[in-house]
């Protein structure tokens, strides 16, 4: 069964806080000023059980176009309105901005209420209705009930509660499973028990005990108890009016229009990419860069409306804007939202939330940002996930990064992900035990641009096995988990080789020519026969013609790369036997001794010190010795 938040709206002093007294038993005007001036200042709040025993929560909203901001704070979670209209009066200016108000934020069902029917005769209430039947064409509410009633006699009550009970019958569908959002529409603190918030849940669930963030700031604090229509619970759901208890939590931590939500679900969004429009009566255009009043959820702000491919916009048309918030917010994609002007203060239009926190778009991929956008506002998630990856957000993104842009949490995502990686629409790709998604054309760009690394690399140094894993990330220029996963990959994809830390292309092999080979085996024997005394590259060079030179750098990469020779340091190489002999004495060495010397270990050898201490040196960083101020111990790896 669903949970229905009714709410009220219309113009001043048209009997909508009487109506819902005459309902429910309870005065709404909570406030000294509101029950001594009889209007409704700020929200109010009530409740109802309907014949079929189903419980609704109510929303009293201000009519007067003073508080039509307050108006605002109330009107985000309305499920069902009661438009409230004087039967005296009629059609006035704030029914109009309230009913522009309740469109813009996409409220689908409602009933007309016209109030007041014991001030008129028969006659005047029939023109009445006529009137405001051609005021609804066109509108949301323009096949809507429209039900006279008194709130004084009582005449129509009975058949207008019987209407929405009918009303609430219709299955409305709420959001349960991601996580939970509470607008807050009210603060205030409760003696023996601390700050309390209310709002109308948006969505999910919040239970007591729940660790909760307090957006956009992202103060912590936890849940300490829950009140839904004034009964203590354990648990609120979506559509509930909810008052939390929070702990630790002052009433000047926290005010109206921050957001109550899991801890770290959402962002303190500075701009936003949105659909927005103007309503049909907006008063004028409205220019590029105008300062406007934002209202979404409970929240006002001032914010500035950066147009991508236009000046101005006029009454009735429709775009895509950045909206640029002149203090942070909290909200996610398709979040509803209304514009008023900033002087003289009116409702003008509004829209959706699409992007929140987008990167830079250059001017000369505005085009491409604008496609992105429609298919974003017209589609769903899967649309959402590809124009975040490929336009406004990074190229790869871990899944749970991605929550807080859609107010969803890790397993909704994780399906949305799938879906894509399916299709191929995205690349989902595990690393360091997180889901990644990237940007299918940024993994094929990486991937190709990977590979031409190698293959240059293989073209600049034949003889060489193949790049250092090290080098290639670096030149790639990715982290080191994502370059790893990425690796892995293309490993698994059949474009490249891992052999330990060298990567090279898949079935590349070193091809020595008859050439290469001859002065491969003359080196060699050249550091084989000088032994712990070996020659320095220049001397080596010598022995071959000049025009050999590269032959002989890369036949030396060569050796290096099969282990036959060995670099001790940047100017000493030794061949990989004399190394090994060495390793082989310092273990007969270390039997029978504790300490090693360098000059003992330099007559171990019949060399010079100008090796000796070298070549110790690399034993250190192998781990067969290990150094201790002067002298040499065995290290942990000398025997195995």
């Amino acid at each position: 069964m669903s949970n229905i938040i009714l709410g009220t709206a219309g113009h001043i002093d048209h009997g909508k806080t009487t109506l819902i007294k005459a309902l429910t038993g309870i005065n709404t005007d909570r406030l000294k000023e509101e029950q001594k001036r009889g209007i409704t200042i700020d929200l109010g709040f009530a409740y109802m059980t309907l014949p079929s025993g189903k419980t609704v929560g109510i929303v009293d909203v201000p009519g007067h176009e003073k508080f039509v901001k307050n108006m605002l704070a109330g009107a985000g979670g309305i499920d069902i309105v009661l438009l409230v209209i004087a039967a005296d009066e009629g059609v006035m200016p704030q029914t109009r901005e309230h009913l522009n108000i309740l469109e813009l934020l996409n409220v689908k069902k409602g009933i007309v209420v016209l109030t007041k029917m014991d001030l008129v005769d028969e006659e005047w209430l029939e023109m009445v209705i006529e009137e405001v039947r051609e005021e609804l064409m066109g509108t949301f509410l323009e096949k809507a009930q429209i039900m006279p009633v008194s709130s004084t006699t009582g005449e129509g009550l009975k058949q207008l509660v019987e209407a929405i009970d009918e009303m609430c019958r219709d299955e409305i569908i709420k959001d349960r499973e991601s996580p939970f959002r509470l607008p807050v529409d009210r603060v205030f603190t409760l003696q023996g028990i601390g700050t309390v918030v209310t709002g109308s849940l948006l969505c999910g669930m919040v239970k007591i005990g729940d660790d909760v963030g307090i957006f956009p700031e992202g103060r912590k604090t936890r849940v300490r108890s829950i009140q839904v229509h004034g009964e203590s619970r354990d648990k609120a759901e979506a559509g509930q009016r909810t008052a939390l208890n929070l702990a630790d939590v002052k009433t000047g931590d926290i005010q109206r229009g921050d957001v109550v939500a899991p801890f770290g679900t959402l962002f303190s969004v500075t701009k936003a990419y949105a659909y927005l429009k103007l309503t049909e009566d907006a008063p004028g255009t409205l220019k590029n860069r105008a300062r406007i009043r934002l209202h979404i959820g409970t929240k006002e702000a001032m914010a500035r409306v950066n147009f991508i491919d236009r000046e101005e916009l006029s009454p009735g048309e429709e775009t895509f804007a950045l909206l640029l918030m002149e203090e942070p917010i909290a909200c996610v994609y398709k979040d509803y939202y209304v514009i008023r002007s900033y002087s003289p203060v009116t409702t003008i239009g509004g829209g959706q939330i699409l992007f929140v926190n987008p990167k830079r778009i250059k001017k000369d991929c505005r085009k491409e940002a604008l496609e992105a956008l429609k298919k974003t506002f017209s589609g769903g998630l899967q649309d959402f996930v590809i124009a975040l990856l490929g336009t406004f957000g990074r190229e790869y993104l871990d899944l749970r990064d991605i929550c807080p842009y859609t107010g969803k949490n890790i397993k909704q995502m994780r399906e949305v992900a799938m879906a894509l990686d399916a299709e191929g629409k995205v690349i989902l790709i595990r690393v360091s035990g997180e889901d990644v998604l990237f940007d299918t054309a940024f993994y094929k760009n990486i991937a190709r641009e990977t590979l031409a690394i190698v293959q240059d690399y293989h073209k600049k140094f034949p003889l060489s096995e193949g790049i250092a894993k090290e080098e290639l990330r670096s030149r790639i220029n990715l982290e080191p988990g994502i370059f790893e996963a990425l690796l892995a990959a293309w490993i698994k994809d059949g474009l490249l080789e891992c052999r330990g830390n060298i990567i090279k292309k898949k079935g590349f092999s070193v091809v020595l020519s008859p050439l290469q080979q001859d002065i491969f085996r003359k080196i060699q024997g050249i550091f084989f026969e000088r032994g712990w005394t070996p020659p320095a590259i220049e001397e080596v060079m010598s022995e071959f013609q000049l025009n050999q030179e590269k032959e002989v750098k890369d036949v030396l990469l060569r050796l290096i790369d099969e282990g036959k020779l060995i670099k001790i340091n940047e100017d000493i190489y030794m061949s990989a036997e004399w190394v090994e002999k060495a390793l082989h004495l310092l273990q007969q060495y270390f039997v029978n001794n504790r300490e090693l010397t360098v000059s003992s270990f330099r007559d171990m050898l019949g060399t010079s010190r100008k090796y000796a201490l070298p070549l110790l040196e690399y034993m250190d960083s192998i781990k067969a010795t290990r150094r201790v101020k002067e002298v040499r111990v065995a290290g942990s790896n000398l025997y195995g």
